[in-house]
């Protein structure tokens, strides 16, 4: 499959002014659409090339969401011993905080026409603007392998209880080689395709949903109490679900602008694209996660795996609705992170064309899910996983949503931006040898910190115990990167001049 590459993809040499970003590139206009494979990467999207709307925005952050991927997170607190009252309300809490502090990141996309972590170049320096890239990754990666290991369990367990076929790993390999393969298939043709599934999976796979509630409501009972608390008692048990339901909006922070960038600041406001962002992130993952700890809480003897378990306990009408959801709703959480792992791959490599990258991307991601599934305890891999990134990626959110509205005050320069990809030095954003250490000094320490804070199966840090068993890896680590930025602002000036506009 070949792409042709833009113009502005190519290496400029040292000293040779870079094409405006204004002006019109025939490459970054072709179609498009449903079935014809993207040939923009992460170079810049002029607005004369941009074609969304934020409506769009919604449909692929609530559709994509729509997934035995994301119920896992509302399945994980109620083994953690909470009733379904407290899973529902720390889910609610932490993707409340979490879509709250991601939001005025859905804005970076409009204002420099790629995608946000080339953008963070204007704050990390366009070298520093890697530690996105890498992020992006290690978060892309991750829950596409989660997307194929819950859709492809789901495949064979409804298998099993249908035709009897066995389960083993062999049956559970060939169930994640379909999903895998219709994920990577839809995620090479890029942007048009992936909106328009989205707006295929969110109705159907929402009615399904519905569905569910009917199919399990028999046996739910709103008030009985959880099990054995996994921390001991239940502010902390309870604080720990509320992390793991922060890790959801993260770890779409660096991906907005991968669908932002395409929509004109001229056409529609910024309140229309964070309004759409906000409500299709939040009520996306708030209602898979409240799905998952509501069918979880029927579960007479659960087991370590929630598809097993929604299988064996659902009516025989719902299993084939739950093998769509697999299908459906695994391809369209799928694809949004095999698509964005491919875009910061490119971000790293930009002689690779986007198709390409993908194609090494959901290789990673494959050997990650087996690795995950036969080698390690699942569970305790996806609750380390979150945890450990959320160390990470929480005080590089912060730095970005404060360098947005304090250090650039929503002005970016598009063509500084594209240093890195262009093999050009100097610019704006250039700073010390490309990395602007007021930034990243603060999300070095932040992030040390937020590691060595948490407390998982897999992991615990020597400060998990600093506030008495509480979790205080997130927001120790946000307030650290915060304080941190602002003073190195403060003492060290970044004097970066105004940008036209």
């Amino acid at each position: 499959m070949l792409v042709r590459r833009s113009a502005h993809n190519r290496a400029t040499a040292p000293g040779v002014a870079a094409s405006s970003p204004d002006t019109p590139d025939s490459s970054l206009s072709s179609e498009d659409r449903f079935g014809h494979v993207e040939a923009v990467g992460v170079e810049y999207i002029p607005e004369s090339g941009r074609d969304s709307r934020p409506r769009n925005m919604l449909a692929v952050f609530f559709g994509g969401n729509l997934a035995f991927s994301v119920i896992v997170f509302g399945w994980l607190p109620i083994t953690f011993g909470l009733s379904w009252v407290g899973a529902v309300t720390a889910s609610m809490a932490g993707i409340g905080v979490g879509t709250l502090l991601i939001a005025p990141l859905a804005l970076l996309g409009p204002r420099t026409g790629t995608n946000n972590t080339v953008s963070s170049g204007a704050h990390f320096g366009v070298n520093g603007r890697m530690i996105g890239s890498l992020l992006t990754l290690l978060f892309a990666l991750a829950y596409a392998a989660i997307a194929v290991w819950t859709s492809g369990d789901a495949l064979v367990a409804a298998a099993h209880r249908l035709f009897g076929t066995p389960t083993n790993n062999a049956t559970l390999a060939v169930g994640y080689g379909l999903i895998a393969t219709e994920i990577v298939v839809v995620a090479l043709f890029g942007h048009g395709t992936v909106v328009t599934l989205q707006k295929f999976v969110l109705p159907v796979v929402g009615v399904l949903l519905l569905l569910g509630v009917f199919a399990f409501g028999g046996q739910f009972e709103p008030g009985a109490p959880g099990g054995d608390y996994l921390l001991g008692s239940f502010w902390p048990t309870w604080l720990l679900a509320v992390g793991l339901a922060v890790g959801g909006p993260l770890s779409y922070a660096p991906t907005l602008g991968d669908y932002s960038r395409r929509i004109s600041r001229i056409k529609y406001s910024d309140r229309s694209v964070v309004a759409a962002t906000t409500l299709g992130i939040f009520f996306g993952l708030f209602s898979t996660a409240a799905f998952g700890s509501f069918t979880a809480s029927t579960f007479a003897d659960p087991t370590e795996s929630y598809v097993n378990d929604l299988v064996v306990a659902s009516p025989g009408w719902y299993v084939l609705p739950i093998v769509l959801i697999a299908l459906a709703g695994g391809l369209g959480q799928g694809v949004l992170n095999v698509y964005a792992s491919g875009l910061d791959l490119e971000a790293l490599i930009p002689r690779l064309s986007r198709v390409h990258t993908t194609l090494i991307t959901s290789l990673i991601a494959v050997v990650l899910l087996y690795v995950g599934v036969f080698v390690v305890d699942a569970v305790d891999s996806i609750t380390a996983m979150t945890l450990l990134l959320n160390g990470a990626a929480a005080p590089w959110i912060a730095i970005n949503v404060v360098g947005f509205l304090v250090a650039r005050r929503g002005q970016y320069d598009p063509t500084d931006l594209q240093v890195f990809n262009q093999g050009r030095r100097g610019g704006r954003y250039w700073f010390t040898g490309g990395w602007n250490l007021r930034a990243i000094v603060p999300w070095a320490v932040a992030s040390v910190f937020g590691i060595c804070a948490v407390h998982t199966a897999l992991f615990t840090g020597p400060f998990a115990n600093i506030a008495g068993g509480v979790d205080v890896s997130l927001i120790g680590s946000v307030v650290i990167a915060v304080a941190g930025y602002l003073t190195a602002l403060r003492l060290w000036p970044e004097h970066v001049a105004p940008v036209d506009r």
